[in-house]
């Protein structure tokens, strides 16, 4: 959806409509992430050369969706900031009742940041655990022994996606997180509920 051609009033309208704007485009992009993950609509004719390649691309896709999104509600450390950056996502935060309680997985940052700075956390995973961490999913087709070790062994392997328990394991610094896709689903619909209405209004 383009932004609406018109003239702005002030400032304020501008940057409400900025951040209306990219937000809306970002629940659409990681929903339609999500979709992909939920209906696997992988082929051999496809240009990628295999299911992995598939499910890790859209996965990656909605992890940096989801930093996009938190990063237009981050809190500054020191809360009487009148740095405008700061100022703009305190004003989000209250436009769209956006809190840690409500979004707490939307609100979470680590996620993304995992992705980003993937090849910091291999060099721990490689000097501790002489292990590479890369992508892997679990599906119907997984062994019962590689998936008790994908669950159970997760600090050797820091990004996987179990599409039998529709969970994202995420490990940083042998911190176990663990993302419930549905759980995520509904945040996202809550938000983009609220985008669309102050987009209309």
């Amino acid at each position: 959806m383009p932004i609406p051609h018109k003239y702005i009033k002030n400032a304020d309208e501008a940057n409400e409509q900025e951040t209306n704007y990219y937000l809306h485009f970002h629940l659409v992009s990681a929903l339609i992430s999500l979709d992909y993950i939920y209906n696997c609509k992988y082929s051999d004719s496809d240009m990628f050369e295999s299911k992995e390649q598939y499910y890790h691309y859209y996965t990656d896709h909605l992890l940096y969706s989801l930093g996009q999104i938190a990063e237009r509600f981050r809190e500054s450390s020191n809360p009487t900031s009148t740095n405008d950056y700061f100022v703009r996502r305190a004003a989000n935060r209250n436009n769209y009742g956006f809190d840690k309680n409500t979004y707490p997985i939307l609100s979470n940052k680590v996620f993304r940041n995992t992705i980003e700075h993937i090849d910091e956390h291999n060099i721990e995973v490689i000097k501790k655990h002489r292990g590479v961490g890369g992508f892997n999913i679990i599906d119907e087709n997984t062994s019962k022994e590689l998936i008790n070790t994908l669950r159970n062994r997760r600090y050797t392997h820091p990004y996987t996606l179990d599409l039998l328990l529709k969970q994202l394991y995420i490990e940083r610094y042998e911190t176990p997180l663990t993302m419930q896709l549905d759980g995520l689903k509904k945040e996202l619909h809550e938000l983009k509920k609220k985008v669309d209405d102050f987009w209309g209004f």
